[in-house]
């Protein structure tokens, strides 16, 4: 069984690496193109977010064979409930939840553009590989890799180092901040807490991750209807 501080250790190697992977392959690929970053097509998008994908998942699988668990300490189990459970709340965070959370905040900054990034992300989706390459990236990798991660790893190395509450309240700040949008930051923030919350309630990751894939999914049917 690893420690809770070497967990966390794992955790910020993972993500830097990950994120700074990432940034140098933009990098690269804006220098070599000759492109704004926001012309890049759908294809390049979808490449750039590989090594970040295995900072996130490759980290605690590479940990695995340094003695993390991923039964006991991650939560990696799943049971037949889990799939109704999340994706209820999924569907329940995506179409009920957010949107009266940003109800208020509206009210207020009526020229926020929530929807935008999503938005511009499934429109460069239009051929049938692009439409693939879009649900391979946001309905299963995206899911499967930021739950691994933050609700696996990182939460799960907090509880053991703060308890429960302190793990709910760090993980789902570090998933909010880490996704640089400022918009979007409350509702990243809530789908965190929520994940957490059913992380903590059924001790296993198979809700949490049905959950993500559901809001996800629910947002790219919606935006190409």
């Amino acid at each position: 069984m690893m420690p809770a501080a070497t967990r966390l250790k794992w955790a910020v190697v993972g993500w830097a690496s990950g994120f700074l992977g990432s940034l140098v392959a933009a990098v690269a690929v804006v220098a070599v193109q000759g492109v704004d970053p926001e012309e890049l097509a759908l294809s390049a998008l979808f490449l750039l977010q590989i090594p970040l994908w295995l900072g996130l998942l490759g980290t605690p699988l590479l940990a695995r064979t340094r003695g993390l668990s991923w039964s006991e300490q991650m939560g990696w189990r799943m049971r037949p409930v889990d799939a109704p459970l999340g994706i209820a709340v999924g569907v329940l965070l995506q179409l009920v939840l957010l949107p009266l959370l940003y109800l208020p905040i509206l009210e207020v900054f009526d020229d926020l553009d929530v929807e935008g990034p999503a938005r511009d992300l499934v429109g460069l989706a239009e051929a049938p590989a692009e439409i693939a390459a879009l649900v391979l990236m946001t309905v299963i990798a995206a899911p499967l890799t930021e739950e691994v991660f933050f609700r696996g790893l990182l939460q799960g190395a907090l509880r053991d180092r703060f308890g429960p509450i302190g793990a709910v309240a760090l993980s789902s700040l570090a998933f909010a901040a880490v996704h640089f949008q400022v918009v979007q930051f409350p509702a990243l923030l809530v789908i965190g807490i929520a994940h957490s919350l059913l992380v903590l309630a059924t001790g296993r990751i198979g809700a949490a991750l049905w959950s993500h894939l559901a809001f996800n999914a629910v947002t790219v049917i919606a935006l190409t209807a």
